[in-house]
């Protein structure tokens, strides 16, 4: 699937391509993998949320 950012802070924008640029991927595979991780983290958060609840 195709996402499409708009309205996007150019400084952000700077950065994001700076820390691409040094870990030697596109700005887009940055992205993309930084997407898949936060969403890996917040699924742990809601198990660990999940499982203090049933204690």
């Amino acid at each position: 699937m195709d996402m499409f950012l708009q309205n996007i802070d150019l400084i952000a924008v700077k950065k994001i391509d700076e820390i691409a640029k040094e870990k030697n991927i596109s700005s887009q595979e940055f992205l993309k993998v930084g997407l898949k991780r936060r969403e890996v983290l917040r699924e742990i958060k809601d198990y660990d949320k999940g499982r203090k609840e049933k204690s």
